[in-house]
């Protein structure tokens, strides 16, 4: 039996708490043609005693040490050593569900990506499932049907790495940009939709996503979090704009630049500068915002939520130096309840 059909790439940092269990839901798999390449990255704790008990027992599972550089260096460094035509990334406190890999494996026929659906759990007890619209697979003049079917919710079918297979010589060159700990999931599936030309989706739930209190995504006001963000937007939107204009008859792609980039993203931003004082508050920051609202079409006053009407009203105006006095003066009295 070939090994290297697939490589799971499983980043650890300080994951003794739920380790074990991850790798259980590895092992328990009805495909067993695999490769689990744990890199474990600098944890303090006894996860490195772990990994090293599974790759002596199971020959399928290799680990290697490095020191500490964040999740995106670590499956930066199992991408570089998988040997599997497909490539699957699992986090140390997620499981693979039942009989996943057996599901999407079933009927590839070169698929570039196969998409499968998940579960999410708070405090171990399922929560939502997130799926695939159906059963289907996309070649690369179906493409636009894809992102058609499968853009939905602030576009949680695309923003994680897990629940999906990456054909191994598709991923080529792409890498997790290591700058970011923030969205870097993202940045990597979109740059993978960049380049692969067909996809198949799997309407069954074949990953178990636990959701825990403080994770890095739970940060989302404090300047650290806001510099992450300035990292990270003109790259989605360089992203974007190259999906936009492959497949330019999207509607749902052009809507995502919208909602999800102006509307998720930029807003977020906007509404920081509004509720807390930063240093990170100028003109320049300001000015990147709107150059980024300038391109969306369809940003009207009242094209997104309610509560955003006073933002695009002050990018409407187009003066950053009026905006960032009047973001300013917001942060000053809400200091004051904050207080």
């Amino acid at each position: 039996m070939d090994k290297t059909r697939l490589s799971i790439v499983v980043p650890v940092y300080n994951a003794e708490e739920y380790l074990d269990r991850c790798l259980v839901s590895i092992m328990e798999q009805s495909f067993t043609s695999y490769e689990v390449i744990l890199v474990d990255d600098g944890s303090t704790d006894s996860s490195p005693l772990v990994c090293e008990r599974y790759s002596a027992t199971d020959p399928r599972f290799i680990t290697i040490h490095m020191q500490n550089g964040g999740v995106s260096s670590a499956r930066n460094a199992g991408l570089d050593l998988a040997q599997g035509e497909f490539v699957m990334f699992v986090d140390s406190d997620d499981v693979l569900l039942p009989d996943a890999v057996e599901r999407m494996m079933e009927g590839i026929s070169g698929e570039d990506l196969i998409i499968g659906g998940f579960t999410s759990f708070i405090g171990g007890v399922p929560h939502r499932e997130v799926l695939p619209s159906r059963d289907r697979k996309y070649g690369s003049s179906d493409m636009t049907a894809f992102f058609e079917e499968n853009i939905r919710r602030n576009c949680e079918m695309l923003d994680a790495p897990w629940a999906k297979m990456f054909r191994r010589k598709t991923i080529g060159s792409l890498r997790f940009c290591t700058e970011l700990q923030y969205a870097e999931d993202k940045l990597f599936v979109f740059g993978f939709l960049a380049q692969c030309r067909s996809v198949r989706t799997c309407p069954v739930p074949v990953y178990g996503y636990f959701i825990r209190p403080g994770s890095l995504g739970s940060d989302v006001k404090s300047d650290f979090h806001l510099m992450q963000l300035r990292r990270f937007l003109p790259k989605y939107a360089g992203l974007l704009e190259d999906l936009t204009s492959r497949y330019k008859s999207s509607p749902k792609l052009y809507a995502l630049y919208h909602r999800d980039l102006v509307g998720r993203y930029v807003c977020r931003v906007l509404n920081i500068f509004t509720c807390r004082k930063t240093d990170l508050l100028d003109e320049g920051y300001v000015t990147f915002l709107y150059g980024l609202m300038d391109k969306d079409s369809q940003l009207g006053v009242f094209s997104l939520r309610f509560g955003q009407i006073p933002n695009i009203l002050l990018y409407k105006i187009g003066k950053c130096g009026f905006s960032v006095r009047c973001y300013r003066f917001f942060s000053r009295i809400a200091s004051l309840f904050h207080d």
